[in-house]
């Protein structure tokens, strides 16, 4: 009988195989006659799948408490090495009480509104610029960057 855990155990485990299996998937994606938008929508629930795993609560627990047994903080099995550590570390600095802090983030803020603010009005300035009211220099809009793709909503 084909469990989920029998479906993965046929994927890499190893870098060498995780190379070799990628090489291979992308020449076939590109190689192959079936719908490309088909197999981003299979690899995509397939991405969803294994974060959806790897970020569950239940399942970090049960991962650590195996990784526990082995007593030490770093250590090497099944060729690779796991390691047990402290991550996502936040400070509660509202928490603590410190004036001074929040006044200071009350500051901060302000000052994000204000570069949100600005950066709205560089965005739209006329293609063929413009002078800067207060300083009195030409000022153009800000060049974009970026990339087009296909993106996928599940």
């Amino acid at each position: 009988m084909e469990t989920a855990l029998s479906t993965i155990s046929v994927l890499p485990s190893e870098k060498l195989e995780v190379a070799q299996f990628t090489r291979m998937l992308k020449s076939e994606i590109l190689a192959d006659d079936r719908d490309p938008l088909e197999i981003l929508k299979r690899l995509k629930f397939i991405e969803k799948v294994f974060a959806d795993i790897l970020t569950d609560k239940d399942i970090e627990e049960h991962f650590l408490t195996e990784a526990e047994k082995y007593k030490e903080k770093t250590f090497d099995h099944l060729g690779i090495k796991f390691t047990v550590q402290e991550v996502g570390t936040k400070y509660l600095y509202n928490d603590s009480g410190d004036a001074i802090w929040l006044d200071l983030t009350k500051e901060v803020e302000t000052l994000k509104e204000k570069i949100k603010a600005r950066e709205t009005y560089l965005k739209s300035i006329p293609e063929e610029g413009t002078v800067c009211p207060v300083y009195g220099n030409f000022l153009t809009r800000p060049p974009k960057t970026g990339k087009t793709k296909v993106t996928v909503r599940l």
